[in-house]
């Protein structure tokens, strides 16, 4: 069983334990933060202060995200969550299936990722994108209804009929569908 136990409070101690869980992922240098200073271009960076670890994102000049913690394994999760969700991002646009929600792949990818580095991460994930679906289904007939309404809506038809139709022809996901595929990343990984 994959564990975190990050200990130390520095940033250059934080620095060598994010480098040694990105070598478990391969995690490209890029997508790390940096330590100490912003680069202002949305790329996460780390403080440490008297106040605790922080998780800083600053975009041309805007604060935009600001956690803090006192828990350097709570750090990780943060960072290693944004980690891995671009390099989901970044599967799964090379590995899309038409006619598939494109967030079945993404997190299934994110999920196996943060396995790798400690399985309580993979749990904490999913309970979290369970919120994510509960709010916003997966719908692996959205593109091809909104191509449908939209030669609909060439075809003369106004917009409420259109969408009508197309909702009618390809139906908008139900309850069923809100779930977090289970093992799907076994699947990806043996084709």
């Amino acid at each position: 069983m994959n564990e975190v136990t990050l200990t130390s409070k520095s940033l250059d101690g934080i620095r060598k334990a994010v480098a040694e869980l990105a070598q478990r992922i391969e995690a490209p240098a890029y997508l790390l933060p940096t330590y100490g200073r912003s680069m202002e271009c949305a790329r996460p960076h780390i403080e440490v202060d008297q106040r605790g670890l922080h998780f800083v994102v600053v975009e041309r000049g805007q604060e935009r995200e600001r956690r803090t913690t006192n828990d350097p394994s709570e750090l990780a999760y943060w960072i290693f969550d944004t980690v891995t969700f671009s390099m989901a991002a970044k599967f799964e646009l090379h590995h899309r299936n038409e006619g598939e929600d494109s967030r079945r792949i993404l997190f299934s990818k994110r999920e196996e990722l943060l396995a790798q580095l400690d399985s309580s991460w993979r749990s904490r994930l999913q309970a979290d994108l369970s919120q994510v679906l509960k709010r916003a289904p997966f719908d692996d007939q959205q593109s091809i209804r909104v191509q449908y309404y939209k030669q609909l809506r060439d075809d003369g038809a106004d917009a409420d009929k259109a969408w009508s139709l197309a909702c009618e022809k390809y139906p908008l996901p139900d309850e069923e569908q809100n779930q977090v595929p289970e093992d799907t990343a076994r699947k990806l990984a043996d084709p």
